[in-house]
């Protein structure tokens, strides 16, 4: 026998004298019968179930992305864009930057029209940004090349029409100038 079912034997005149009343466990049977039949209803938090999804769509992305990049590594190292058509993009790409800067250079009277202007050029970059994505899956596909170098020309004659338009908007804001102050 243990310590302490020996000081149960001991002391169990003193444990056993607390009863309780007399119908105790009867009322109590009575209590527990008109309870239905229920299982204890296991409620889910819905913070807790949105932290598992949340969680759950970062990981898939991120299993999605790194699948991604190590799919297009390989493609990458397997096929090359060919050093002339990088080249011709190099190439274009300055003609681009130049233009853009005599454009950003010519004085506005609104600053916001300039900013659009200057926007809806930069807009034009995610086509670009596009077809780059084309060329970098399909390097030898000259569908995608001649898409591109006919972007780019195209771009630059829109550039050029708005530096000429530009260039005869301030001749001819310089001539009423100088008409005025004559």
């Amino acid at each position: 026998m243990t310590e302490f079912e020996k000081y149960i034997k001991e002391q169990r005149k003193q444990l056993d004298s607390d009863h309780p009343r007399e119908g105790h466990e009867e009322r109590f049977l009575q209590k527990l019968d008109r309870l239905p039949d229920q299982r204890p209803v296991r409620r889910i938090r819905f913070r807790h179930a949105l932290q598992v999804a949340a969680s759950l769509a970062i990981i898939l992305t991120s299993a999605v992305v790194l699948l991604r990049q190590s799919g297009n590594e390989d493609q990458m190292a397997a096929k090359e864009i060919a050093p002339a058509v990088m080249e011709a993009d190099i190439y274009y790409a300055s003609q681009v930057d130049e233009k853009y800067e005599v454009i950003s250079g010519f004085s506005f009277d609104n600053a916001e029209e300039k900013t659009v202007l200057l926007n809806e050029l930069k807009d034009l970059e995610g086509y670009h940004q596009q077809l780059m994505g084309d060329l970098e899956a399909n390097p030898d596909d000259d569908r995608v090349i001649n898409a591109l170098i006919r972007h780019y020309q195209v771009k630059l004659e829109v550039m050029d029409q708005i530096i000429i338009q530009l260039n005869q908007i301030k001749s001819e804001t310089s001539e009423k100038n100088e008409h005025e102050s004559i």
